[in-house]
């Protein structure tokens, strides 16, 4: 006599099956393999006592998780009828594996338990995945077990991304102010601030229970802070670090600020010149001949004397840079300055864009036009 596979399974009541759930190539839904199908002959005989399924809570809502974060929950089903309780593992709405569980008896009366592993893996607002189990219960042939809830990351730092000040004061500090906030970690500190330049200062207090419910935030800080004057003249960029105190254990986390300091200086120059970001674009050019570009600077307020560049740095290095008065220009309270910037001929081959940006550090003997700092793209062949 042959046995029913199934009943090698029977009166397993409080057996815990594994649904390990991956947000990844959440776009399509499994397929039922031809050995579960084989073992799901889920229909009645004529006459044979009915069972009836019951999920006590077919939803459950994980609320808010952190990117990273695993949670699972155990789902209850019991089967309140007359007849044995067939279920078998059917799809699901997220492609995934369905480890230890293919199929499983339920007696009348009795229950079992299943419980759906989530991995939150990258932000999600509002996620909502589904697990499928075909049953024999004539009444409901199919259940869903779902989850849902909100993957977040661990910090929000605001405003997002880089914090972008404008223009520097030259005369007063430069304020700036933010937060940092958490909708997963309620228990944090933020133990200190500080920046790699010493121009900006950076101070931190805890959020109030208004500004907290506002962000709806578990915990979060305010963040204060101001560049002092000073800045070269062209593109500030600093870097803030917030040393964070974390269930007893030490976090870095930070964020970058950019401005431009044009003091008392404008800088004019011929197509590929971008003055608000000190930016010289040379594009393509052959390197046996090299490039050249002339720009203009006007000095306003230089009651001294004329402005003299003491030092250049350049990056790359073959990159020259010249500049002299130009002492035919005559305007009240104006100077005017020649600049040249040039890639000589026969140079080594130059790549240089956003993200390997070239530079010329400028320095002078003059306090109004103490340093300028030149970015430069440009591609040779």
């Amino acid at each position: 006599m042959k046995t029913d596979p199934f009943h090698s399974w029977c009166w397993s009541f409080t057996a815990v099956a594994f649904f390990v759930v991956t947000i990844a190539g959440c776009n399509g839904e499994l397929s039922v393999s031809e050995e579960t199908e084989k073992k799901a002959e889920l229909s009645l005989p004529p006459g044979a006592p009915a069972p009836s399924v019951v999920v006590d809570e077919p939803i459950h809502d994980f609320g808010n998780m952190e990117i990273g974060q695993t949670l699972k929950h155990e789902f209850t089903i019991r089967n309140e009828g007359e007849g044995v309780l067939k279920l078998v593992k059917d799809r699901s709405t997220c492609k995934c594996t369905m480890a230890d569980f293919e199929e499983r008896e339920v007696a009348p009366g009795e229950s079992t338990s299943i419980t759906l592993e989530w991995i939150g893996k990258v932000e999600d607002p509002a996620f909502s995945q589904a697990a499928y189990i075909k049953t024999n219960d004539p009444e409901n042939e199919e259940i869903s077990l779902t989850v849902t809830g909100r993957v977040d990351a661990t910090w929000e730092i605001t405003p997002f991304g880089v914090w972008n000040l404008g223009e520097l004061s030259r005369e007063k500090p430069t304020p700036f102010n933010g937060s940092i906030s958490s909708r997963v970690i309620g228990d944090f500190e933020v133990v200190k601030a500080t920046s790699d330049s010493e121009l900006v200062t950076v101070s931190v207090e805890p959020m109030t229970e208004e500004q907290l419910k506002e962000k709806l935030a578990k915990g979060g800080y305010n963040i204060q802070g101001e560049v002092a004057p000073g800045a070269p003249i062209g593109e500030f960029v600093a870097h803030v670090t917030l040393d964070l105190l974390v269930d007893g254990k030490d976090e870095v986390t930070t964020f970058e600020l950019q401005a431009y300091h044009s003091g008392p200086v404008q800088i004019l120059g011929p197509s590929g010149w971008q003055a608000s970001n000190m930016l010289l674009v040379l594009g393509r050019f052959d390197k046996q001949e090299g490039k050249s570009v002339n720009l203009s600077m006007f000095v306003r307020d230089n009651n001294g004397a004329p402005i003299n560049v003491t030092n250049v740095e350049a990056d790359p290095e073959f990159i020259e840079f010249e500049m002299s008065k130009d002492e035919k220009f005559q305007a009240e309270n104006r100077e005017r300055y020649k600049i040249q910037i040039t890639v000589p001929p026969d140079s080594p081959s130059m790549n240089r864009d956003r993200i390997n940006s070239g530079k010329i550090i400028v320095t002078t003997d003059n306090e109004l036009v103490p340093k300028m700092i030149f970015n430069v793209h440009g591609l040779s062949y």
